[in-house]
């Protein structure tokens, strides 16, 4: 935050800083007979509304933004802004910025926002005008978004994931050599590439002879597994696929979790040309089109409990992805 305060006005008690009922007052004269002329341009500007030409460009930009009236209400309701009851529960990483100099959000003000926020960074810029965008200010937030983290974030996710693998790909590899085998797996990656977006997939990790995508719903996922099967037997390349939804934990770029770990074993399960789902994944589907038959709970290895898994087969209807 640049240039803020919790309250523009001192009207209330507690809060010292900001514009007296007088200067409210003039300040509101100003924009019903100077708006569009450069009204309060000293206010936000200081010393730069006195350039030659600034103030007629201020107004030009003033007749663009907004009436008379408009600003009017505006600066009102400026006026009457008090957030200091609720700093206390902003959470988010915090930067205030604040310049000596600044009549619209006084430096003392700006300070006691950063206080009342937990854990807010504040940081002084030069001196200068409300209105001022200079390299400090540029700098100061570059430095606060683009910096090392201080603390790794983990997060929470709830999504589909779907994994894929080549069935016999060494045997491929061995009978095809690697020249051909290269130029077969180039293939198989354009083809995974253009099914996720048709489908709106998102590729975490190409395995060398798999996929790792994931989806925000689970039909979507099951109809993209079902087109890959399909799309990539017509290159003589047979795969298998799982899914499975359940949260998902991100670190970074990288995506872990018990659901991304079932996902992978429900992938590992099937053969060639099937495409396995958990309970989850038939669960949500319901009404979809797609139809499950199902295996019966299966041990997969890693797992503490058993998984009911599905085989999903073709749609029985041509509902769009």
């Amino acid at each position: 935050m640049y240039g803020a305060a919790a309250r523009f006005s001192q009207e209330l008690p507690g809060h010292p800083w900001g514009f007296t009922a007088a200067e409210n007052a003039a300040h509101l004269e100003q924009i019903e007979n100077h708006w569009g002329e450069g009204a309060l341009a000293e206010v936000f500007f200081g010393p730069i509304a006195d350039i030659p030409g600034f103030r007629d460009f201020y107004g030009r930009y003033q007749r663009t933004s907004a009436s008379p009236t408009m600003a009017s209400w505006l600066w009102q309701a400026l006026m009457e802004i008090d957030v200091r009851e609720v700093l206390g529960s902003i959470h988010a990483p915090t930067l205030v910025l604040a310049r000596q100099g600044d009549q619209m959000a006084p430096f003392e003000a700006a300070a006691a926002l950063a206080t009342a926020i937990p854990g807010a960074e504040f940081k002084a810029l030069p001196a200068g005008p409300h209105g001022l965008f200079d390299d400090a200010f540029v700098s100061a937030i570059l430095d606060f978004v683009g910096g090392s983290p201080r603390v790794a974030i983990d997060e929470r996710v709830l999504k589909t994931v779907l994994f894929t693998d080549i069935v016999s790909s060494t045997e491929l590899l061995s009978a095809h050599g690697d020249a051909k085998w290269r130029n077969q797996l180039d293939a198989h990656d354009k083809v995974v590439d253009r099914v996720l977006t048709k489908y709106g997939g998102s590729s975490v990790k190409h395995t060398g002879d798999g996929v790792f995508a994931l989806f925000d719903g689970p039909t979507k996922a099951a109809r993209c597994a079902l087109e890959l099967v399909s799309a990539i037997a017509t290159r003589g390349i047979r795969i298998r696929a799982g899914v499975h939804t359940g949260e998902c934990e991100r670190r970074g770029d990288e995506w872990s979790g018990m659901a991304v770990h079932t996902g992978a074993r429900i992938g590992a399960l099937a053969g060639a040309g099937e495409v396995l789902a958990s309970r989850t994944v038939r669960d949500l589907s319901a009404g979809s089109g797609l139809t499950f038959e199902s295996l019966g709970p299966q041990r997969l290895k890693g797992l503490p409990e058993e998984v009911d898994v599905y085989r999903v087969a073709t749609p029985t209807s041509g509902l769009a992805p």
